[in-house]
């Protein structure tokens, strides 16, 4: 009776390639992110239609073209906890938006306004300081004695920043801004990466590789979770995979004489590619037939020949250090010897090579947070009840005869951004229609995390800044017999500066 597997179980490893489509192991316990209900990875390829007549009506066998893999996984919005540290997350809105900035060092305030209806807040950092900021950064301004703030950088000239929203007061000299984890838009970066995904941790193995995330949103409601959920295409899917490097692609044998089968350092797609490559590797070495198979019920590899004499000489071969045995599930303690077929010891590990440490910060919830909507001295909170920012790439795929999966790689060629508010209308309030008919621009931020003693808490913190937009939609609707007003925004470039940026504080 085969053994039933857990998804409950299931861990994933999120790791940024160096090459695209050269998948990389994870290597640490923090590239693994906390999974939620609903995660999914899945192979595809594009079908070919074979035009050939079959004598029938029916059609031809249909031919599988390039490689069309996907993913999608959930995770809640949350910083890693630790104040100027990236949470394990990260790399997703990395490939989302294209770059990140971490700041390793606090600034301070020298001297700040608080600006007015028709000119915006500044803040003067020390000499020098203004190199460590720039367009749509977060500061966490520590002003204890006025209440901590979330303002983001709207431009920076020599030490002085302006920002993109006006403040109650100003920051006395000496506080701190914070250290910010800043994702912002790029044009030509959008790493690329790699996800493991060990189904119930033990149970199968999935690899998607060469992806890029290419949609992803954030959704608030008040008082439920501020959660996220991202898509990824990549170029590249293996099932239970096992990596083959200098260290493990040998494998000595004696048919009479000492021989040494070698394969290529890689990461194979599944078992069976692997087993077809040793027995190509050892059938070179001799004239006796060597057959290789991975065995589908036990995990096990089975190695046989039809020679007088065969020996796995895992110990007194020459590679006995860099073989391959330990990998196929062999004890290479001692040489296997005196039959014509051996089977390896153990099944081959599906576990993940880690245990994950997750970000020790809680999710967050949408509630005693701060939302600004309009202009840079539009600073008294918007009473939004829900919202949804979508961010959308175009992927355009490069084609490659010689790659193994038809593509060699591929660049985010464009990006729409859409952010989707509603609220409870107020009434008197026409300046959001006005925005709409006129087609005037409009900001948004959004700061959550947590507080303690009226406080933002930092390393605990999130923000969301979009300094130009348009309304591009605009209703009144029924909310449980309440008027609700509900708006969509569109995001633009202007002057090509950024349009979207997303920060931890």
């Amino acid at each position: 009776m085969s053994t039933k597997l857990s998804n409950k179980k299931s861990v994933l490893a999120i790791v940024p390639e160096i090459t695209e489509g050269v998948a990389v192991k994870p290597t640490s316990s923090s590239e693994y992110i906390a999974l939620q209900d609903g995660f999914d990875m899945e192979p595809a390829f594009s079908e070919l239609e074979n035009a050939e007549l079959t004598g029938s009506i029916g059609k031809a066998k249909t031919i599988l073209g390039s490689e069309e893999p996907t993913a999608s996984v959930s995770h809640y919005i949350r910083h890693s906890g630790v104040e100027g540290q990236a949470p394990n997350f990260g790399p997703l809105l990395e490939s989302l938006m294209g770059a990140k900035k971490i700041s390793a060092v606090e600034a301070t305030v020298v001297s700040a306004t608080v600006g007015n209806e028709t000119t915006r807040a500044t803040i003067t950092v020390g000499v020098g300081q203004g190199a460590l900021f720039e367009r749509g950064q977060a500061l966490l301004v520590k002003d204890a004695l006025n209440g901590y703030s979330v303002r983001n950088v709207f431009s920076v000239v020599g030490d002085v920043l302006t920002l993109g929203q006006n403040l109650f007061n100003a920051p006395a000299s000496a506080v701190g801004l914070g250290k910010a984890v800043l994702y912002k838009p790029a044009d030509d970066s959008h790493p690329t990466l790699c996800a493991w995904l060990y189904r119930a941790n033990g149970g199968a193995v999935e690899l998607l590789s060469g992806a890029r995330v290419v949609e992803g949103s954030i959704e608030a409601s008040a008082g439920e979770f501020v959660n996220g959920s991202f898509t990824l295409n990549g170029i590249g899917y293996s099932f239970d995979p096992i990596e083959v490097t200098a260290n493990n692609k040998w494998l000595d044998f004696n048919d009479g004489a000492g021989k040494n089968a070698v394969i290529a350092e890689k990461i194979y797609v599944d078992p069976h590619e692997l087993a077809d490559a040793l027995q190509i590797a050892m059938q070179s070495q001799t004239t006796d037939v060597i057959t290789v198979k991975y065995l589908d019920v036990s995990g096990k590899f089975e190695i046989t020949s039809d020679g007088a004499i065969f020996d796995l000489l895992w110990q007194s071969g020459a590679n006995g250090a860099n073989s391959i045995g330990e990998t196929i599930g062999f004890d290479t303690l001692s040489d296997d010897v005196g039959l014509g077929s051996y089977t390896s010891n153990d099944a081959i590990d599906l576990g993940a090579p880690q245990t994950p440490n997750f970000d020790d910060a809680n999710p967050l919830v949408a509630k005693d947070n701060s939302v600004m909507l309009g202009d840079f001295h539009s600073i008294d909170c918007f009473e939004a009840s829900s919202l949804t920012l979508s961010i959308s790439g175009t992927k355009s795929d490069i084609p490659a005869i010689c790659a193994r999966t038809g593509k060699s790689g591929s660049v985010i060629s464009a990006r729409e951004i859409e952010l989707e508010v509603s609220a409870l209308l107020n009434q008197f309030d026409a300046d959001k229609f006005k925005r709409f008919r006129q087609g005037s621009n409009i900001q948004f931020t959004y700061s959550f995390g947590e507080k303690a003693g009226g406080q933002w808490v930092a390393g605990k913190c999130a923000n969301i800044y979009m300094p130009t937009a348009t309304i591009s939609s605009f209703k009144l609707e029924d909310a449980d017999g309440l008027v609700q007003l509900s708006m969509t925004l569109k995001s633009y470039v202007e002057d090509g500066l950024g349009e979207l940026y997303i920060n931890f504080v």
